[in-house]
Protein backbone atom coordinates (compact mmCIF):
# COMPACT_ATOMS: atom_id res chain seq x y z
CA UNK A 1 0.00 0.00 0.00
CA UNK A 2 2.81 2.23 0.98
CA UNK A 3 4.48 1.63 -2.96
CA UNK A 4 1.20 2.10 -4.36
CA UNK A 5 0.88 5.24 -3.04
CA UNK A 6 4.89 6.51 -3.37
CA UNK A 7 4.07 5.92 -6.96
CA UNK A 8 0.79 7.95 -6.99
CA UNK A 9 2.22 10.96 -5.56
CA UNK A 10 4.62 10.87 -8.15
CA UNK A 11 2.18 10.34 -11.38
CA UNK A 12 -0.33 12.74 -9.71
CA UNK A 13 2.07 15.73 -8.49
CA UNK A 14 -0.13 17.94 -10.41
CA UNK A 15 -3.39 16.98 -8.39
CA UNK A 16 -1.59 16.51 -4.58
CA UNK A 17 1.29 19.44 -5.17
CA UNK A 18 0.17 21.70 -2.62
CA UNK A 19 -0.75 18.63 -0.22
CA UNK A 20 2.25 16.54 0.05
CA UNK A 21 2.57 17.14 3.59
CA UNK A 22 -1.37 15.80 4.44
CA UNK A 23 -0.53 11.79 4.25
CA UNK A 24 -2.32 10.38 7.43
CA UNK A 25 -0.63 7.51 8.90
CA UNK A 26 -2.13 6.31 12.19
CA UNK A 27 1.09 6.99 14.19
CA UNK A 28 0.83 11.19 13.78
CA UNK A 29 -2.75 10.94 15.00
CA UNK A 30 -2.16 10.18 18.30
CA UNK A 31 -1.48 13.30 20.06
CA UNK A 32 -4.98 15.21 18.25
CA UNK A 33 -7.62 12.46 19.54
CA UNK A 34 -8.06 9.51 21.11
CA UNK A 35 -7.61 6.19 19.72
CA UNK A 36 -11.33 4.80 19.35
CA UNK A 37 -11.94 8.09 17.28
CA UNK A 38 -8.45 7.36 15.67
CA UNK A 39 -9.66 4.05 14.76
CA UNK A 40 -13.00 5.25 13.56
CA UNK A 41 -11.79 8.25 11.57
CA UNK A 42 -8.82 5.93 9.69
CA UNK A 43 -11.63 3.90 8.86
CA UNK A 44 -14.11 6.34 7.11
CA UNK A 45 -10.45 7.43 5.54
CA UNK A 46 -9.55 4.10 4.28
CA UNK A 47 -13.39 3.51 3.11
CA UNK A 48 -13.41 6.97 0.82
CA UNK A 49 -10.42 5.38 -0.56
CA UNK A 50 -11.55 2.24 -1.30
CA UNK A 51 -14.93 4.38 -3.15
CA UNK A 52 -12.01 6.66 -4.80
CA UNK A 53 -10.99 3.37 -6.21
CA UNK A 54 -13.48 1.63 -7.50
CA UNK A 55 -15.13 5.28 -8.83
CA UNK A 56 -12.19 6.58 -10.86
CA UNK A 57 -12.48 3.90 -13.56
CA UNK A 58 -16.29 4.63 -14.25
CA UNK A 59 -15.35 8.29 -13.88
CA UNK A 60 -12.82 8.08 -16.54
CA UNK A 61 -14.77 6.11 -19.18
CA UNK A 62 -17.98 7.23 -19.16
CA UNK A 63 -16.07 10.54 -19.30
CA UNK A 64 -14.02 9.96 -22.18
CA UNK A 65 -17.00 8.40 -24.02
CA UNK A 66 -19.13 12.05 -23.56
CA UNK A 67 -16.75 14.24 -24.42
CA UNK A 68 -15.84 12.46 -27.05
CA UNK A 69 -19.41 12.77 -28.14
CA UNK A 70 -19.86 16.40 -27.19
CA UNK A 71 -17.07 17.22 -29.06
CA UNK A 72 -18.18 15.66 -32.41
CA UNK A 73 -21.49 17.70 -31.38
CA UNK A 74 -20.02 21.07 -31.00
CA UNK A 75 -18.50 20.72 -34.35
CA UNK A 76 -21.05 20.12 -36.28
CA UNK A 77 -23.02 22.50 -37.88
CA UNK A 78 -25.01 24.72 -36.62
CA UNK A 79 -23.06 24.39 -33.32
CA UNK A 80 -20.00 24.80 -35.13
CA UNK A 81 -21.09 28.51 -36.32
CA UNK A 82 -21.08 29.43 -32.36
CA UNK A 83 -17.90 30.99 -30.45
CA UNK A 84 -18.68 29.11 -27.79
CA UNK A 85 -19.08 25.86 -29.43
CA UNK A 86 -15.25 26.11 -30.02
CA UNK A 87 -14.18 26.63 -26.54
CA UNK A 88 -16.69 23.62 -25.51
CA UNK A 89 -14.89 20.80 -28.08
CA UNK A 90 -11.62 22.31 -26.91
CA UNK A 91 -12.48 21.17 -23.69
CA UNK A 92 -13.92 18.04 -24.08
CA UNK A 93 -10.79 17.66 -25.86
CA UNK A 94 -8.35 18.78 -22.88
CA UNK A 95 -10.85 16.79 -20.53
CA UNK A 96 -10.29 13.22 -22.17
CA UNK A 97 -6.32 14.70 -22.21
CA UNK A 98 -7.01 14.78 -18.26
CA UNK A 99 -8.97 11.30 -17.99
CA UNK A 100 -5.94 9.58 -19.61
CA UNK A 101 -3.64 10.54 -17.46
CA UNK A 102 -5.91 9.73 -13.97
CA UNK A 103 -6.46 6.69 -15.74
CA UNK A 104 -3.19 5.64 -16.67
CA UNK A 105 -2.57 6.41 -12.88
CA UNK A 106 -5.04 4.24 -11.48
CA UNK A 107 -4.18 1.36 -13.96
CA UNK A 108 -0.76 1.66 -12.78
CA UNK A 109 -1.28 1.75 -8.78
CA UNK A 110 -4.13 -0.83 -9.22
CA UNK A 111 -2.23 -3.50 -11.50
CA UNK A 112 0.93 -2.67 -9.60
CA UNK A 113 2.76 -1.76 -13.35
CA UNK A 114 4.77 0.79 -12.03
CA UNK A 115 4.81 3.59 -14.44
CA UNK A 116 6.74 5.40 -12.22
CA UNK A 117 10.30 3.63 -12.73
CA UNK A 118 9.00 3.74 -16.46
CA UNK A 119 11.54 6.27 -18.52
CA UNK A 120 9.67 9.29 -20.27
CA UNK A 121 6.09 7.75 -19.17
CA UNK A 122 5.80 9.35 -15.98
CA UNK A 123 7.05 12.76 -17.37
CA UNK A 124 4.47 12.96 -19.89
CA UNK A 125 1.16 11.65 -18.05
CA UNK A 126 2.80 14.52 -15.15
CA UNK A 127 2.78 17.50 -18.62
CA UNK A 128 -0.04 16.27 -19.54
CA UNK A 129 -2.13 16.32 -16.70
CA UNK A 130 -0.39 19.72 -15.70
CA UNK A 131 -1.31 21.02 -19.56
CA UNK A 132 -4.91 19.38 -19.44
CA UNK A 133 -6.03 20.57 -16.61
CA UNK A 134 -4.87 24.32 -17.00
CA UNK A 135 -6.17 24.35 -20.71
CA UNK A 136 -9.89 23.20 -18.92
CA UNK A 137 -9.92 25.93 -16.42
CA UNK A 138 -9.28 28.52 -18.66
CA UNK A 139 -11.53 27.53 -21.31
CA UNK A 140 -14.38 27.38 -18.71
CA UNK A 141 -13.29 31.10 -17.87
CA UNK A 142 -14.07 31.91 -21.84
CA UNK A 143 -17.16 30.44 -21.64
CA UNK A 144 -17.93 32.57 -18.60
CA UNK A 145 -16.73 36.07 -19.78
CA UNK A 146 -18.49 34.99 -23.53
CA UNK A 147 -21.82 34.93 -21.34
CA UNK A 148 -21.05 38.15 -19.29
CA UNK A 149 -20.66 40.07 -22.74
CA UNK A 150 -23.94 38.37 -24.22
CA UNK A 151 -26.35 39.20 -21.82
CA UNK A 152 -26.24 42.98 -21.89
CA UNK A 153 -25.88 43.65 -25.37
CA UNK A 154 -26.36 40.25 -27.48
CA UNK A 155 -25.76 42.57 -30.61
CA UNK A 156 -22.50 43.97 -29.65
CA UNK A 157 -20.91 40.78 -28.56
CA UNK A 158 -20.96 39.60 -32.05
CA UNK A 159 -17.92 41.69 -32.70
CA UNK A 160 -16.67 39.99 -30.07
CA UNK A 161 -17.98 37.12 -29.54
CA UNK A 162 -16.95 35.67 -32.85
CA UNK A 163 -15.19 32.45 -34.34
CA UNK A 164 -12.53 33.94 -35.35
CA UNK A 165 -11.63 35.44 -31.49
CA UNK A 166 -12.50 31.95 -30.62
CA UNK A 167 -10.21 30.45 -32.56
CA UNK A 168 -7.05 33.08 -31.37
CA UNK A 169 -7.84 32.87 -27.52
CA UNK A 170 -7.98 28.87 -27.59
CA UNK A 171 -4.37 29.02 -29.73
CA UNK A 172 -3.04 31.24 -27.59
CA UNK A 173 -3.96 29.35 -24.61
CA UNK A 174 -3.06 25.97 -25.60
CA UNK A 175 0.54 27.64 -26.44
CA UNK A 176 1.15 29.17 -23.37
CA UNK A 177 -0.06 26.80 -21.09
CA UNK A 178 3.17 24.33 -22.82
CA UNK A 179 5.57 27.29 -22.62
CA UNK A 180 4.57 27.39 -18.83
CA UNK A 181 4.68 23.45 -18.36
CA UNK A 182 7.32 22.25 -20.37
CA UNK A 183 9.18 22.29 -17.19
CA UNK A 184 8.26 19.90 -15.82
CA UNK A 185 9.55 17.44 -18.16
CA UNK A 186 13.26 18.52 -16.93
CA UNK A 187 12.52 19.62 -13.70
CA UNK A 188 12.28 15.47 -12.61
CA UNK A 189 14.49 12.62 -13.52
CA UNK A 190 13.18 10.00 -16.61
CA UNK A 191 11.97 7.88 -13.69
CA UNK A 192 9.83 10.57 -11.99
CA UNK A 193 12.48 11.10 -9.21
CA UNK A 194 13.43 14.68 -7.80
CA UNK A 195 16.18 16.64 -9.57
CA UNK A 196 17.50 18.55 -6.69
CA UNK A 197 19.41 20.81 -8.92
CA UNK A 198 15.76 22.38 -9.47
CA UNK A 199 14.08 22.51 -6.47
CA UNK A 200 13.25 26.11 -6.25
CA UNK A 201 12.02 26.14 -9.95
CA UNK A 202 9.64 22.92 -8.97
CA UNK A 203 8.50 25.24 -6.02
CA UNK A 204 7.62 28.03 -8.35
CA UNK A 205 6.16 25.86 -10.82
CA UNK A 206 3.68 24.33 -7.99
CA UNK A 207 2.77 27.93 -6.98
CA UNK A 208 2.51 28.75 -10.44
CA UNK A 209 0.14 25.75 -10.96
CA UNK A 210 -1.81 26.99 -7.67
CA UNK A 211 -2.04 30.52 -9.22
CA UNK A 212 -3.44 29.77 -12.87
CA UNK A 213 -5.52 27.01 -11.87
CA UNK A 214 -7.25 27.43 -8.91
CA UNK A 215 -7.14 31.24 -7.01
CA UNK A 216 -7.17 33.58 -10.24
CA UNK A 217 -9.89 31.00 -12.55
CA UNK A 218 -12.15 30.49 -9.33
CA UNK A 219 -11.90 34.35 -8.05
CA UNK A 220 -12.57 35.03 -11.94
CA UNK A 221 -15.33 32.77 -12.31
CA UNK A 222 -17.12 33.71 -9.12
CA UNK A 223 -17.04 37.63 -9.94
CA UNK A 224 -18.39 36.54 -13.54
CA UNK A 225 -21.10 35.04 -12.33
CA UNK A 226 -22.19 36.79 -9.75
CA UNK A 227 -22.55 40.11 -12.67
CA UNK A 228 -24.22 37.64 -14.87
CA UNK A 229 -26.47 37.01 -11.67
CA UNK A 230 -27.15 40.77 -10.89
CA UNK A 231 -27.69 41.33 -14.58
CA UNK A 232 -30.26 38.79 -15.56
CA UNK A 233 -32.24 39.82 -12.11
CA UNK A 234 -31.94 43.43 -13.41
CA UNK A 235 -33.39 42.32 -17.05
CA UNK A 236 -36.07 40.26 -15.58
CA UNK A 237 -36.97 43.36 -12.90
CA UNK A 238 -37.35 45.92 -16.27
CA UNK A 239 -39.26 43.35 -18.28
CA UNK A 240 -41.57 43.00 -15.35
CA UNK A 241 -42.30 46.65 -15.25
CA UNK A 242 -42.40 47.08 -19.31
CA UNK A 243 -44.99 44.44 -19.09
CA UNK A 244 -46.93 46.59 -16.74
CA UNK A 245 -47.14 49.21 -18.54
CA UNK A 246 -48.16 47.28 -21.85
CA UNK A 247 -50.66 45.42 -20.00
CA UNK A 248 -52.40 48.63 -18.92
CA UNK A 249 -51.84 50.05 -22.59
CA UNK A 250 -53.14 47.37 -24.50
CA UNK A 251 -54.05 43.58 -23.24
CA UNK A 252 -54.08 41.97 -26.44
CA UNK A 253 -50.55 42.95 -27.28
CA UNK A 254 -49.66 41.90 -23.90
CA UNK A 255 -50.70 38.24 -24.61
CA UNK A 256 -48.39 38.44 -27.39
CA UNK A 257 -45.46 39.58 -25.89
CA UNK A 258 -45.79 38.05 -22.54
CA UNK A 259 -44.61 34.43 -24.51
CA UNK A 260 -41.76 36.29 -26.02
CA UNK A 261 -38.02 34.23 -24.29
CA UNK A 262 -35.57 37.19 -23.69
CA UNK A 263 -33.03 37.61 -26.44
CA UNK A 264 -30.32 34.66 -26.33
CA UNK A 265 -32.14 33.12 -23.27
CA UNK A 266 -31.62 29.68 -24.00
CA UNK A 267 -27.81 30.09 -25.00
CA UNK A 268 -26.88 32.02 -21.59
CA UNK A 269 -28.67 30.02 -19.81
CA UNK A 270 -26.90 26.65 -20.52
CA UNK A 271 -23.44 28.57 -20.47
CA UNK A 272 -24.11 29.99 -17.16
CA UNK A 273 -24.95 26.52 -15.42
CA UNK A 274 -21.98 25.05 -17.36
CA UNK A 275 -20.03 28.14 -15.61
CA UNK A 276 -22.24 27.06 -12.34
CA UNK A 277 -21.47 23.30 -12.07
CA UNK A 278 -17.67 23.63 -12.97
CA UNK A 279 -17.53 26.15 -9.93
CA UNK A 280 -19.45 24.47 -7.75
CA UNK A 281 -17.38 21.10 -8.00
CA UNK A 282 -14.05 22.49 -8.24
CA UNK A 283 -14.68 24.62 -5.53
CA UNK A 284 -14.40 22.17 -2.36
CA UNK A 285 -11.35 20.42 -3.72
CA UNK A 286 -9.75 24.41 -4.01
CA UNK A 287 -10.80 25.66 -0.28
CA UNK A 288 -8.69 22.42 0.99
CA UNK A 289 -5.87 22.86 -0.85
CA UNK A 290 -5.15 26.66 0.18
CA UNK A 291 -5.93 26.02 3.74
CA UNK A 292 -2.67 23.57 3.26
CA UNK A 293 -0.99 26.21 1.00
CA UNK A 294 -1.62 28.55 3.91
CA UNK A 295 -0.38 25.79 6.32
CA UNK A 296 2.44 25.35 4.26
CA UNK A 297 3.93 28.63 4.09
CA UNK A 298 2.81 29.69 7.83
CA UNK A 299 4.03 26.84 9.56
CA UNK A 300 6.34 25.35 7.23
CA UNK A 301 4.59 22.33 6.58
CA UNK A 302 0.74 20.97 7.73
CA UNK A 303 -0.64 17.57 9.36
CA UNK A 304 -3.84 17.37 7.74
CA UNK A 305 -6.06 15.96 10.55
CA UNK A 306 -8.00 12.74 9.40
CA UNK A 307 -11.38 14.33 8.89
CA UNK A 308 -9.72 16.82 6.44
CA UNK A 309 -8.09 14.01 4.37
CA UNK A 310 -10.94 12.16 4.25
CA UNK A 311 -13.14 15.29 2.72
CA UNK A 312 -10.14 16.60 0.55
CA UNK A 313 -10.55 12.10 -0.83
CA UNK A 314 -14.63 12.88 -1.42
CA UNK A 315 -14.07 16.32 -3.09
CA UNK A 316 -11.66 15.00 -5.02
CA UNK A 317 -13.70 12.98 -6.81
CA UNK A 318 -16.11 15.71 -7.54
CA UNK A 319 -13.28 17.70 -8.94
CA UNK A 320 -12.57 14.34 -11.31
CA UNK A 321 -16.59 14.36 -12.08
CA UNK A 322 -16.06 18.00 -13.62
CA UNK A 323 -14.02 16.34 -16.35
CA UNK A 324 -16.70 14.05 -17.17
CA UNK A 325 -20.35 14.90 -16.81
CA UNK A 326 -20.34 17.68 -18.90
CA UNK A 327 -22.41 16.40 -21.70
CA UNK A 328 -25.54 15.85 -18.76
CA UNK A 329 -25.23 19.37 -18.74
CA UNK A 330 -25.15 19.83 -22.06
CA UNK A 331 -27.97 17.59 -23.07
CA UNK A 332 -30.46 19.20 -19.98
CA UNK A 333 -29.54 22.32 -20.39
CA UNK A 334 -28.80 22.68 -24.17
CA UNK A 335 -31.85 22.37 -26.46
CA UNK A 336 -29.74 23.13 -29.98
CA UNK A 337 -27.19 20.78 -28.57
CA UNK A 338 -29.95 17.66 -27.91
CA UNK A 339 -31.01 18.39 -31.60
CA UNK A 340 -27.87 17.87 -33.01
CA UNK A 341 -26.66 15.11 -30.69
CA UNK A 342 -29.61 13.31 -31.67
CA UNK A 343 -28.99 14.18 -35.35
CA UNK A 344 -25.61 13.41 -35.30
CA UNK A 345 -25.91 9.78 -32.94
CA UNK A 346 -29.32 8.76 -32.67
CA UNK A 347 -30.97 9.31 -36.46
CA UNK A 348 -29.52 6.59 -37.85
CA UNK A 349 -31.31 4.12 -35.15
CA UNK A 350 -35.25 5.98 -36.14
CA UNK A 351 -34.13 6.76 -40.00
CA UNK A 352 -35.74 3.40 -41.63
CA UNK A 353 -38.69 4.45 -39.52
CA UNK A 354 -39.09 8.01 -39.69
CA UNK A 355 -38.44 7.41 -43.67
CA UNK A 356 -41.20 5.17 -43.90
CA UNK A 357 -44.20 6.37 -42.20
CA UNK A 358 -44.48 9.85 -44.09
CA UNK A 359 -43.65 8.51 -47.57
CA UNK A 360 -46.36 5.45 -47.05
CA UNK A 361 -48.89 8.50 -46.28
CA UNK A 362 -47.62 10.58 -49.56
CA UNK A 363 -48.07 7.02 -51.77
CA UNK A 364 -51.51 6.61 -50.46
CA UNK A 365 -52.46 10.26 -51.63
CA UNK A 366 -51.01 10.40 -54.79
CA UNK A 367 -52.49 6.64 -55.44
CA UNK A 368 -56.05 7.94 -54.68
CA UNK A 369 -55.24 10.89 -56.52
CA UNK A 370 -54.20 8.95 -59.95
CA UNK A 371 -57.21 6.37 -59.01
CA UNK A 372 -59.51 9.27 -60.01
CA UNK A 373 -57.78 10.64 -62.74
CA UNK A 374 -57.46 7.40 -64.49
CA UNK A 375 -53.73 7.45 -64.28
CA UNK A 376 -52.10 4.29 -63.21
CA UNK A 377 -49.69 5.33 -60.44
CA UNK A 378 -45.92 3.81 -61.55
CA UNK A 379 -44.93 0.57 -59.90
CA UNK A 380 -42.29 0.34 -57.71
CA UNK A 381 -39.48 -1.89 -58.20
CA UNK A 382 -36.43 -3.07 -56.21
CA UNK A 383 -34.57 -0.17 -57.99
CA UNK A 384 -36.47 2.82 -57.77
CA UNK A 385 -37.51 1.48 -54.39
CA UNK A 386 -40.49 4.00 -52.89
CA UNK A 387 -42.64 5.66 -54.82
CA UNK A 388 -42.09 9.13 -53.82
CA UNK A 389 -39.29 11.12 -55.43
CA UNK A 390 -35.67 12.16 -53.36
CA UNK A 391 -36.75 15.43 -53.05
CA UNK A 392 -39.72 14.98 -51.43
CA UNK A 393 -37.94 12.33 -49.42
CA UNK A 394 -35.60 14.52 -47.94
CA UNK A 395 -38.23 17.09 -47.02
CA UNK A 396 -39.95 14.26 -45.26
CA UNK A 397 -37.31 12.34 -43.56
CA UNK A 398 -36.39 14.06 -40.26
CA UNK A 399 -32.82 13.19 -41.02
CA UNK A 400 -32.34 15.62 -43.25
Amino acid sequence: MASDMHERHFLMKRLNASTTQANITSDNLGSCTTQSNINDDYHAYQTSVSVEKYCIPVICILGFLGNTFSTATFLRRPLAKAPCSLYLAVRGISDNGFLLSLMLTWVSSTFELRLSQVKVVCQCIIFLTYVCGCVSVWLCVFITFDNFILIPSPLSAKRVCCVRVSKICTTVLVLFTVAVYNTSLWVIHADCSHNTEYTRLTQFLVYTDTMLTLILPTVLIFTLLSVITYKVIHILHIRRIHMSLLEKADSQRLGVLSKTPIPVAKVTKMLFIVSLVFLGLNLPIHIIRLWLLVGTFTKGGVIAPILIATLQTAFQLLYYLSFSINIIVYAVFGSNFRRVFIKTFCCHCFNTKSAYSPTEAVNRVRHRRHSFTGIRPPTSSPENGLLVPSAERLVHSDCH
